[in-house]
């Protein structure tokens, strides 16, 4: 996993963010539709819910980005995730569809990243639960959302008997 240190250029930040798809695609090697579904971890999500959970939050974060790029100090609204799992259906979803969707949602911010100028990085939003946050803050919630979560989806494969 990478390391998602405040201090590093915001070029390594945006390649950590953009390599987020190989690890995310490597975590997901060789998982069937049925293995995804199983839950191998008693009281945890399956690899598909998890996956499912990647790829909405990564349209949280999508936007957050781009709003603070393009809009001037905008209000970002927090977000309380407990019932998206039931209420969207995440176990109901295709793994293939949901890994696809975050893929997609990476290569759009990759170019939108890299395109920002030095001073863009000192943009500011402003968030319900947590206050002022800058562009270079919310580009690091998404790398350490997947580092997170790529811990447990890891644990998965190993209690699914797959190489990790």
């Amino acid at each position: 996993m990478q390391s998602d240190d405040e201090s590093l250029p915001v070029a390594a930040l945006i390649e950590q963010y953009v390599n987020g798809v190989s690890l995310l695609s490597q975590a997901l090697a060789g998982i069937t539709d049925d293995q995804a579904r199983m839950r191998p971890v008693p009281g945890k999500w399956s690899c598909l819910e998890l996956v499912a959970h990647l790829a909405g939050a990564e349209i949280f974060f999508t936007d957050r980005i781009e709003r603070v790029i393009a809009l001037d100090k905008p209000l970002l609204v927090g977000v309380d995730e407990r019932d998206y799992p039931a209420r969207i259906g995440y176990q109901d979803l295709v793994l293939a569809d949901e890994s696809a969707l975050f893929i997609a949602l990476r290569a759009h911010m990759k170019t939108v990243l890299r395109r920002q100028p030095p001073d863009a990085w000192q943009r500011v939003a402003i968030h319900t639960e947590t206050g002022m946050v800058t562009l270079r803050q919310l580009l690091l919630q998404p790398i350490r959302h997947l580092n997170h979560h790529l811990v447990f989806l890891l644990e998965k494969r190993k209690a699914l008997g797959l190489a990790n």
